[in-house]
């Protein structure tokens, strides 16, 4: 595939390079505060995901897996991004960091699914330090989305580009509301509760089995996620790249994931099956829409380049 930056102007250039500063600003964001990801509640009392690293008890496992993992996958895509930002700028490759940016603040923003699904508890709420990384992180996508339009302005026009752009930003938001509605926990008796909590609530009518095996499901939604999340905001700000089989991946991980839960879920009566089970049945509705909207875009997008020629 040809190099973007090779067909731009020069100003589009330094918009392009404008747009990877950005990004790049939200990458250290991400692997600074990845070490601050944690929790407080109504007491004031804090779980944090570095303390995961000494937790004890029988649930201990989910948190030590968490943590070593957002830690780790945020730490080595930073690694790889500074890597590639070198190269570039030594001339040693002619593709900038942007795309690797991308992943070190979707890796952060997984890392804290994760550990929200092993600590969702009631009264518990994301610490001031997570939210501002979560704003400060997401403020530099964003932000380095505009001057990346802009650079490629007149470069891909027409009803292509808009599609695309479209396609793109319904997948994010979906990719988003799905990551929200797994960083809630499990249902149980009433109550949303951390994989964690599951092995240290006696009460907890939840299989240990099923507990694992959304776990590891949400391990694979996370890293498809984040493949997806860089993938759909390069075909925004920059080219269109093949995704497909990405969103197909994260789809079928988010349904596995959304069955677990519901093997999860008490067996209730017909009033209160909305909520035990309207959770998990939503977020499958939204994978399955995440791989329509994705092929749609595919089908669309390979219609209008048939047309075109």
């Amino acid at each position: 595939m040809e190099n973007f930056r090779t067909r731009l102007t020069k100003n589009g250039r330094r918009l392009a390079a404008a747009g990877e500063g950005c990004a790049l600003a939200g990458a250290i964001c991400a692997c600074i505060f990845v070490f601050l990801i944690g929790f407080t509640d109504r007491r004031g009392n804090a779980f944090l995901l570095l303390g995961a690293l000494r937790a004890e008890g029988a649930g201990r496992a989910y948190l030590l897996c968490a943590a070593i993992l957002s830690i780790a996958a945020v730490c080595v895509l930073f690694a790889l991004t500074a890597v590639r930002l070198v190269r570039f700028l030594t001339g040693k490759t002619q593709k900038d960091s942007l795309y690797f940016s991308y992943a070190v603040c979707g890796a952060y923003h997984m890392g804290i699914l994760l550990f929200s699904a092993c600590m969702a508890e009631g009264t518990r709420r994301l610490n001031g330090a997570t939210v501002a990384g979560l704003v400060l992180t997401g403020t530099g996508v964003l932000a380095s989305v505009v001057p990346s339009l802009f650079a490629k302005r007149g470069l891909h026009g027409g009803k292509e580009a808009v599609l695309r752009s479209a396609a793109a930003v319904i997948g994010l938001v979906i990719l988003y509301v799905l990551s929200a509605l797994f960083s809630t926990g499990a249902v149980t008796e009433g109550d949303r509760m951390g994989l964690s909590l599951l092995f240290t609530d006696p009460e907890a009518p939840g299989s240990r089995t099923a507990a694992a095996f959304l776990f590891l499901f949400l391990i694979g939604y996370a890293v498809c996620g984040v493949l997806l999340m860089e993938r759909l905001l390069g075909n925004i700000a920059r080219q269109r790249k093949p995704t497909l089989l990405r969103a197909c991946l994260t789809a079928a991980c988010a349904i596995a994931s959304a069955v677990c839960m519901i093997q999860l879920a008490p067996m209730s009566e017909e009033m209160q099956l909305l909520f035990f089970r309207g959770v998990p049945a939503f977020c499958i509705l939204l994978a399955a829409l995440l791989v329509l909207c994705v092929l749609a875009d595919t089908l669309i997008s390979a219609r209008l380049q048939t047309d075109a020629r």
